[in-house]
């Protein structure tokens, strides 16, 4: 798929994990996302506007000034946040099953480390598909459509009766005012 790279436009991404695994059904794996998507926010100066993370993929919204970081591209912001976050999580996945934390990989559906190793070649775990879906926002009533489905998400799938009780989502910064997970760029909607 084409990726457009227009000064100005807000991307609406989502991006899918190996295999559609549920990684961020553990709270920590979650933590480790947001840990290295803030990394990347300070690196190149994003702009957040919107995010939710699902057990098996990612929503964001996202912007970057390209008079800044003129060679900047979407890939290239994509394939940092990946990378370094796979890379985390990664390493805290193999840590936790080699002290034999099983806790973890209940609340991960991962079964056994036989789980693990299914998922990991050369003792680094598979976490993304190597893809992920880009479309450029250049209206504010198409950003606010995109904002309201990734705020809709959670509840759509069952995984929460009322959105106020999902921890990992944009829609407690916007809705009450509750930066405590994740810092964003608020947008008037």
């Amino acid at each position: 798929m084409l990726k457009f790279n227009l000064p100005g436009d807000t991307h609406f991404v989502t991006t899918k994990t190996f295999a559609n695994y549920p990684f961020f059904k553990a709270i920590n794996c979650c933590d480790l996302f947001l840990q290295n998507l803030n990394f990347y926010r300070n690196k190149y100066e994003l702009k957040i506007y919107g995010y939710c993370l699902m057990p098996d993929h990612v929503h964001l919204l996202l912007n970057f000034d390209l008079k800044k970081f003129p060679e900047l591209t979407i890939s290239n912001v994509m394939h940092g946040i990946k990378g370094r976050s796979a890379q985390s999580i990664s390493t805290y996945l193999l840590s936790s099953s080699e002290t034999g934390n099983r806790s973890f990989y209940a609340s991960a559906g991962i079964q056994s480390r036989q789980g693990i190793k299914a998922l990991s070649t050369r003792d680094c775990l598979k976490i993304w598909q190597t893809s992920f879906y880009d479309f450029n926002i250049y209206t504010h009533k198409k950003l606010r459509e995109k904002l309201n489905y990734i705020h809709k998400n959670p509840t759509k799938a069952k995984l929460v009766d009322d959105i106020s009780q999902y921890k990992f989502c944009s829609w407690r910064n916007y809705n009450l005012d509750d930066h405590s997970i994740f810092k964003i760029d608020i947008i008037n909607i």
